[in-house]
């Protein structure tokens, strides 16, 4: 007689764990596990493994303290984020389950959270990181912040070509380019996930980027994108500015980021960038 699928799902995901991985990761809250697979597929049971695991792997040696995921926070996540696959979403469902972990009981803003990432698209879900990335590594030397004054300083062109080398389109979306980016930006523009986009020919942008050498997108970073970004990393609860800590926040390795052609639009960042670059050489 076969066992029941939630031993045998529990079993599955718990697989993905280190030791002891699943009391450690969602504390009391694992005695919920059984009822919410009930009526789970294999398929299912394997993304919520991974979403465990990256959840896991993103804690590091702070799954050993005290802690435990809200129930609510779980059962979003396993209800939403098991029909997940595509490796970017399966990566912020465990980056938003390692946020949630903390002693604070009532704390289930990580429930919201996954519910907006659940209502995106994989094209939006990867175009979102993609954009924080690449604004990541060009402005985590800046000294911005994440506030008012600083947001539309950080306004990035992203040559179109680096963009679709990122999302790495195959043929057959590539045929459907046209539909797929004006999705993927007007719906991460709605959201409240950037503040403002431009795409288009290269004449088009230069309108609003004078420097611009090929076609591409003009885009500026929200605080909800932000605070989006750093969920997705397992960094919840860190000051929004955090989220250009390059060196804290690794990149996915399976996703290409390419600096060819990126800049800020503002000229008195490129200028100071520059100052850095030539003093950088003056002194080796």
């Amino acid at each position: 007689m076969p066992e029941p699928i939630t031993t045998v799902g529990i079993g599955a995901i718990a697989a993905y764990l280190g030791k002891d991985g699943l009391q450690k990761l969602l504390g009391p809250t694992a005695d919920y596990l059984g009822g919410e697979l009930q009526e789970f597929t294999k398929k299912r049971i394997e993304n919520v493994g991974k979403i465990f695991s990256k959840a896991e792997e993103k804690l590091g040696e702070n799954i050993d303290s005290p802690g435990h995921v809200p129930p609510k926070v779980l059962k979003t996540i396993i209800n939403e984020g098991s029909y997940c696959d595509d490796e970017v979403a399966v990566d912020y469902f465990g980056g938003i389950l390692a946020s949630s972990r903390t002693d604070l009981g009532r704390d289930d803003r990580g429930a919201r959270i996954a519910k907006i990432l659940d209502g995106m698209s994989t094209y939006q879900i990867r175009s979102h990181y993609v954009i924080y990335s690449l604004i990541k590594k060009v402005f985590s030397e800046s000294g911005y912040m994440y506030n008012q004054d600083d947001r539309h300083k950080m306004q990035l062109f992203i040559p179109m070509n680096i963009y679709i080398a990122s999302m790495q389109f195959d043929e057959k979306e590539m045929q459907q380019f046209g539909g797929i980016i004006n999705h993927a930006l007007f719906g991460l523009n709605s959201d409240d996930l950037i503040e403002g986009f431009q795409y288009g020919p290269l004449e088009q942008i230069k309108k609003h980027f004078v420097d611009a050498s090929s076609d591409g997108i003009i885009v500026a970073p929200s605080a909800f994108g932000a605070e989006l970004y750093l969920w997705g990393h397992g960094k919840g609860n860190q000051d929004l500015s955090y989220a250009l800590n390059a060196k804290e926040l690794t990149d996915l390795q399976d996703v290409p980021l390419y600096l060819d052609g990126v800049s800020a639009t503002d000229n008195e960042h490129n200028k100071s960038r520059q100052q850095d670059a030539s003093e950088a050489g003056a002194s080796a």
